[in-house]
């Protein structure tokens, strides 16, 4: 399997917030999409889900993703959106992911297969507890987690992830992007997320792609990318590395806000 992306671009009103960016992405890999705010990240990601709409080719298996019928994309795609307010349904969680397994009929009745799939992936994810509640009676990180469920439960072939753990504390962060990480692997997904923590993505991501203005400033595996001196040109802070004994990441500890030259007076 194969996720590429050549020369995408996404304007909104009079805009280009995405400019021509193009990147590979690999099957059993996680690659973190990184920037600061307004760089473009979570337009990225809804435009492939063509909640965006934008122009250049994205193909999923030599297919093009932005001209399938919405029900044909669904079923190859998981999106994990900031935004959950599309839980706010009257039907508990473990309705919800067996309709998220009906692939879009109208009239169905679920197998013994989705309500072993939902039962799976609730486990895996710590949520079993969650079952029988509605969306509204959890808070907004277990919202989050239950959003990822729904997506994991329909076994896309890419999954996208924006800002997965933003509401969680450190705990769940880590129990979450486990998880991501053994099912991108075990399913030979290909897994895009959207990462605010850079010590996240150092810790889980194989990949980076970073962003800056919109545009693609660098690309490549995580030790590579993840260095002191491109963190400062793109955030404008300084790093301390730190290598985490026994682990393969390093740390980046934020020192200061570097210093931005000032314009000389004329």
């Amino acid at each position: 399997m194969s996720f590429s992306v050549e020369n995408y671009s996404v304007t909104i009103g009079a805009r280009r917030v995405v400019q021509d960016v193009s990147f590979d992405a690999k099957p059993g890999r996680i690659l973190a999409v990184l920037g600061p705010n307004g760089a473009g990240k979570s337009t990225l990601l809804k435009g492939f889900c063509s909640m965006r709409r934008g122009d250049g080719s994205v193909r999923l298996d030599h297919a093009d993703l932005l001209a399938m019928r919405p029900i044909d994309r669904a079923r190859l795609v998981g999106y994990v959106a900031q935004d959950l307010a599309q839980l706010d349904v009257a039907l508990d969680v473990f309705e919800l992911l067996l309709l998220a397994q009906s692939g879009g009929r109208r009239s169905w009745r679920a197998p013994p297969e989705a309500f072993r799939r939902a039962e799976e992936t609730l486990e895996t994810l710590g949520l079993s507890r969650f079952a029988r509640c509605r969306p509204s009676q959890l808070s907004g990180g277990e919202r989050q987690m239950i959003g990822l469920a729904l997506a994991l439960v329909r076994r896309p072939r890419l999954l996208l992830l924006d800002e997965p753990t933003s509401a969680l504390d450190l705990s769940n962060q880590l129990q979450i992007l486990d998880a991501v990480a053994e099912h991108t692997r075990s399913h030979d997904v290909v897994t895009l997320a959207v990462l605010h923590d850079l010590n996240l993505a150092t810790r889980y991501a194989d990949e980076v792609l970073l962003l800056k203005n919109g545009r693609v400033h660098t690309s490549g595996t995580t030790e590579a990318v993840m260095d002191p001196a491109t963190i400062s040109d793109v955030y404008g802070v300084d790093c301390y590395p730190l290598p985490v004994p026994g682990t393969r990441f390093t740390a980046l500890y934020p020192v200061s806000r570097t210093p931005r030259m000032q314009p000389t007076a004329k």
